[in-house]
């Protein structure tokens, strides 16, 4: 959005053994609790459920009744041989109840179990309900949007919606979310959390992009956005989180996709990749790989002044960069069926990526408009090496077909980040010659992190109105950043600069626990939760020899309620509080220099921001939604640009407002056009008040009326050809000291399947018009003005090809891991 100068987020932690010992404790009294629940007793019920081909039936709920008065005793699910044990029964009569959606509910005759007797039932074979009615039953179907008590649902399975598209598509259909050059927004906000499965996905925003334009919409259940998340979730963050979840299928077997994706915009671009299931009766294995390789540019024009007492200095500076960029993403995943409900899973995912820049660019220096007084000529060449690395290890166990489940993560990542550039300056007059011998100097920055993780849940439904949740977390960074600056001498040789290397070590710890109930009363529900997070940190300028220690706890209440007034209106009403802390490298209080004239620096006594977050739902005929919502966020953490008059330079930083007011409504109407053709059309106005204290640089309030108005066509030609269209306008905005400008733009995409809907193509063009590409903002400063104009590569004609094979009905291994809020504060 600024001036982005490359700067890498660092810190280091030590573990608080108190803390351990108390996460370790209430973990063992979890399995305690679950290991009492599951404990046996003499007698033991078996039985094996088959479906109508007689093949085994996995995942069928299995209820067992004490007679008389069919009192319900134990509950369980079939497993993947279709094998049912009930373990710990005591002598005396009992009914087995079978049931599975799409299928008749089978109870047995009176079962008579004597004292320590071992009894194997007759096999149980489940009858479709269609069978039964002479297929004259009309299946029920959820509706296209649900409104629940702390999210809102787009039901993807079973609608026009689950052929066709894939997941980046989809997201354009759920109420609030627009797409920016495929970058997420979710009500005027961006920085979402994207999870699969209830998982994060640990990737960059482009990286994010790629996975989901390689996720079919045909192995999607639904869509959930969380404007408020409970208190299960972290609660850093206040733009939301969206949650895809993915078809769960029992069957065997194995399946490989491959992609393909190809881009020309000025310069090209593509990635390909490969995935690979496989799942029998005792495993569920994932691998997958993909590689990327792009070329892109990046035109930035910045214009401002300078006044002091002597009169104003104008500066305009013209730069273009050009930039490549390789990777290799990989992961690795595996869940293992242990037998009484257990699941045992490992992942290990990694990134390897690597690319360089150069920057040309021409910055003119006048005392008055008109007229050159000389030019800074700066030159910039520059390469990078990525190494990310993460493990996962998770343990689930569920206890009864209510759902009481204990689950269990442990994280352990490292990242190593290796810059290195080099700056030439040279200096020119008026007439554009060299006056004096230019300026060169290299940097060398070497960061490396560490994150470790655990993580524990406990879910206890105590009948279908009441549910109980708990859980505890813990997590420890280190990281180590150290910058070696060197300056070219006379002779040609660099020579160390100790005055601007910089060695910067962080340290953080967050030890959490939450709590949450929800109740229904009929149509009324209400949902509650709070959640505790003690932090300390210690952050270390080696080269300053400056420190700065935190240590504070935070509580963070959740509310939620609902009413369902009839079968066509329904209204929730939510509160929650949420922190954010300062990225690692923001507290890096080190001066980095772009240029002569333009440096960024951290702030170490940057403070987290809290948010309180209040909103109302409306929801009509289950498919259009009204929102309204209201946060405000004390102590807003915002980047500013200051202005130095004696140097003319200026530099960006960080640092806490007073307060930030943010307003909002959204309207979502889907629409039905013909038969073939739907619509898709989302309205979200916001209201954003900055106010700001002296030391910001600009004026003390900044405020303005937004909105962003978003319509996605979908276009059905016969049962293999798809159509789409969707265009979106942004209003004018304020963010921080900054103003930005208006945008607007139009996608189009045609896509058709082949060979039974394994093979997809699609060639589709971003950005037809080339009207995002050019992106203005300005801000106001107390000694002059700064505006900026920043060009990219935003129109791209792309050709998608993803070939499925196999048993496509397959599910991959969820993505288990406890570490999202500690990555997503990483810059990668």
């Amino acid at each position: 959005m600024t001036i982005q100068l490359m700067e890498k987020r660092n810190y280091v932690m030590k573990l608080n053994k108190n803390k351990l010992l108390l996460f370790a404790t209430i973990i063992m009294l979890f399995s305690f609790l679950g290991t009492v629940s599951a404990q046996s007793s003499d007698g033991k019920l078996n039985a094996v459920v088959v479906g109508q081909d007689g093949g085994p039936f996995a995942g069928a709920s299995i209820s067992l009744l004490r007679n008389p008065g069919g009192i319900l005793l134990k509950g369980t699910v079939s497993k993947e041989n279709g094998g049912v044990e009930f373990l710990g029964v005591s002598e005396g009569k009992y009914t087995m109840q079978v049931s599975a959606v799409g299928y008749t509910t089978y109870s047995s005759s009176e079962i008579t179990l004597k004292k320590s007797e071992i009894l194997s039932l007759d096999t149980i074979r489940l009858v479709p309900v269609s069978k039964v009615l002479n297929e004259a039953q009309v299946v029920g179907k959820k509706p296209l949007i649900e409104s629940q008590i702390d999210k809102i649902v787009l039901n993807v399975e079973n609608s026009i919606l689950a052929t066709g598209n894939n997941a980046l598509e989809l997201l354009q259909k759920v109420p609030g979310v627009t797409l920016d050059n495929k970058k997420i927004n979710l009500r005027g906000k961006s920085n979402v959390i994207i999870m699969i499965d209830g998982k994060p996905t640990y990737l960059s925003a482009d990286e994010v992009s790629r996975l989901l334009e390689n996720t079919a919409s045909n192995s999607i259940t639904s869509i959930e956005v969380l404007t408020n998340p409970p208190a299960k979730y972290d609660a850093a963050g206040n733009a939301g989180i969206i949650n895809i979840k993915t078809k769960k299928n029992t069957q065997f077997g194995s399946n490989v996709s491959l992609n393909l994706n190809l881009g020309q915009g000025k310069y090209t671009k593509g990635d390909g990749g490969f995935l690979v299931n496989h799942r029998n009766s005792w495993a569920n294995i994932f691998a997958s790989y993909n590689y990327n390789n792009s070329l892109g540019f990046n035109d930035l024009t910045i214009d401002r002044s300078v006044s002091d007492s002597m009169g104003t200095t104008y500066f305009n500076s013209d730069s273009y960069s050009k930039f490549r960029y390789r990777a290799h993403n990989f992961k690795f995943a595996a869940d293992f069926n242990l037998g009484e409900q257990q699941v045992l899973g490992f992942v290990v995912n990694g990134n390897v990526s690597s690319g360089n820049s150069t920057r040309q660019g021409d910055n003119l220096i006048a005392s008055q408009k008109g007229k050159l007084d000389s030019v800074v000529q700066g030159s910039n060449f520059s390469d990078f090496a990525y190494h990310y690395l993460a493990y996962n290890l998770n343990y689930k166990k569920t206890f009864d077909t209510l759902g009481t489940e204990l689950t269990a993560n442990a994280d352990y990542s490292y990242s190593k980040n290796h810059d290195n550039s080099m700056m030439k300056n040279r200096f020119l007059d008026p007439n554009w010659v060299e006056f004096k011998a230019p300026n060169v100097f290299r940097n060398d920055m070497l960061s490396n992190t560490k994150i470790l993780v655990f993580k524990t849940d406990f879910i206890h439904p105590f009948d279908k109105t009441t549910k109980f949740e708990a859980g505890l977390k813990y997590s420890r960074v280190k990281t180590d950043n150290n910058l070696v600056y060197e300056d070219q001498n006379t002779a040609g040789e660099f020579v160390p600069n100790e005055d601007q290397s910089n060695q910067f070590l962080y340290n953080e710890n967050i030890a959490a626990a939450y709590l949450t109930l929800n109740k229904s009363f009929g149509k009324f529900s209400v949902q509650t939760g709070l959640r505790v997070e003690n932090t300390s940190s210690l952050g270390n300028s080696v080269t300053l020899g400056q420190q700065t220690k935190r240590n504070y706890t935070d509580f963070f209440p959740t509310v939620f309620i609902q009413q369902q007034i009839n079968d066509n209106h329904k209204l929730g009403l939510s509160y929650s509080r949420r922190i954010d802390r300062p990225d690692y490298g923001a507290l890096n209080p080190f001066i980095y220099y772009l240029d002569q004239y333009t440096y960024q620096y951290g702030n170490p006594y940057l403070n987290p921001q809290y948010t309180n977050s209040y909103e109302l739902n409306y929801t009509f005929k289950e498919r259009y939604l009204l929102s309204l919502g209201y946060k405000r966020t004390n102590d807003a953490i915002t980047q500013v640009i200051e202005s130095n008059s004696e140097t003319k330079a200026i530099a960006q930083t960080d640092r806490n407002l007073t307060y930030f007011d943010y307003y909002n409504m959204n309207i979502n109407i889907p629409v039905k056009v013909l038969k073939w053709w739907t619509t898709s059309n989302n309205v979200t106005a916001f209201y954003s008040k900055y106010n700001f204290d002296e030391r910001s640089g600009a004026q003390r309030q900044l405020e303005k009326l937004s909105f962003q108005v978003s319509s996605n066509h979908d276009i059905r030609i016969g049962e293999t050809t798809n159509l789409e269209l969707t265009a979106n306008y942004f209003s004018p905005a304020v963010y921080g000291v900054f103003s930005f400008k208006s945008y607007y733009g139009v996608d189009l995409g045609a896509g058709k399947t082949f060979f039974d809907k394994k093979l997809n193509v699609k060639l589709a063009v971003n950005d037809i018009l080339n009207t995002r590409g050019q992106r203005r903002l300005s801000s106001v400063q107390e000694n002059g003005y700064y505006r900026i104009r920043n060009g990219y590569d935003s129109r791209v004609i792309r050709l998608s090809l993803s070939y499925r094979f196999g048993n496509i009905n397959i599910k991959s291994v969820d993505k288990r891991a406890g570490n999202n809020d500690e990555d997503n504060r990483l810059k990668k």
